[in-house]
């Protein structure tokens, strides 16, 4: 996904609109919000680039939805006029979403998406309207011929393309990186810009988050253990009033859990571990600690304590699902 953001007079809409019009030309090239996962899937089913235009908040719904469609999913309802008949759209499309705020706050979606600011246009540099697709269609053979010229080049190098360490969308990384070399660009740029973008990335996610900022102000006083619970109210207790009204911050020991996982990959990222230990009768454990930048921590194995109990409060033997839940309505 590509996430293109920018103050008013960027050309976020013009830049969005070249970039389906070299790939994708469409009557209506730029879609607004879709209502529901319904309308993503057919307007993935009839082009082969999605682009959503002018966006000020992504629920969490579309954000989810998005997740999907950009590694491949589907979406079934029941066929219209009929009582039985399943009609099932599923699509892996490329997708482009542009706004004035970076509309984008959760993790899973943020690590799908590349993230572009523009630059305002100056007065000296705006050009009328017409002008500027006169222009476009007059090099755009040329620039189509180009990212063809591209794929082959990737194409070529792409079986001897090995990375030492693979980012998060591994493919993507490995494929762009076997453009570079067909290119012929300087090696390790693309890593390099692809490194700073991740970064600037968790970032975000971070500052969107109450919970993530109260942990890390946390962390920064050395390691922390408890259960879920203790953890809820420690953090509840050291934020204030405004932060505790905020929609949110989480009200149970369950939404936090939630929330933590979710926000783990962000925060190890900038030196936070979250490691979910056992279980007991008081609940799940965890703990919080400084972790080098890049490392990460592996949760310890809860394993059999010298009481001989394996951490679920009992005699050490396994319980049949179902059997028992914590205060977070986790087994």
């Amino acid at each position: 996904m590509l996430g293109v953001f920018g103050e008013q007079g960027s050309a976020k809409s013009t830049t969005t609109r070249v970039l389906r019009e070299l790939l994708d030309p469409n009557a209506a090239p730029l879609r607004s919000e879709p209502r529901e996962p319904r309308d993503l899937m057919i307007a993935a089913e009839h082009g082969w680039l999605v682009a959503l235009d002018n966006l000020s908040h992504l629920p969490t719904w579309l954000s989810d939805a998005l997740c999907r469609l950009s590694t491949g999913g589907g979406f079934s309802t029941r066929e219209l006029y009929s009582d039985s008949e399943e009609i099932i759209f599923s699509a892996m499309r490329p997708v482009i979403l542009n706004g004035i705020e970076e509309v984008i706050t959760r993790g899973d979606l943020m690590q799908r998406t590349m993230l572009v600011e523009l630059p305002v246009i100056g007065p000296e540099h705006r050009r009328r309207e017409g002008e500027f697709w006169h222009a476009f269609e007059a090099v755009r053979p040329g620039i189509l011929g180009a990212l063809l010229d591209a794929v082959v080049a990737a194409i070529r190098e792409a079986p001897d393309v090995r990375l030492p360490m693979l980012p998060r969308m591994a493919d993507f990384a490995e494929w762009s990186v076997a453009t570079e070399r067909g290119l012929g660009w300087p090696e390790g740029g693309f890593l390099n810009a692809y490194t700073e973008n991740i970064a600037s990335a968790h970032e975000l996610v971070l500052d969107a988050s109450p919970v993530a900022q109260a942990v890390r102000a946390l962390v920064t006083e050395g390691e922390w253990t408890g259960t879920v619970a203790d953890l809820l109210g420690t953090l509840t207790a050291r934020v204030d009033d405004v932060s505790r009204r905020i929609k949110g911050w989480p009200t149970t020991p369950k939404t936090l859990s939630g929330s933590l996982r979710r926000l783990a990959p962000n925060l190890r990222a900038v030196g936070v571990g979250v490691i979910f230990l056992d279980r007991t009768k008081r609940g799940r454990h965890l703990r919080l600690e400084p972790v080098e930048v890049g490392k990460q921590s592996s949760p310890e194995s809860p394993g059999p304590r010298p009481n001989g109990h394996a951490g679920d409060g009992s005699d050490g033997r396994i319980p049949p699902l179902g059997a028992c839940q914590d205060d977070e309505g986790e087994l």
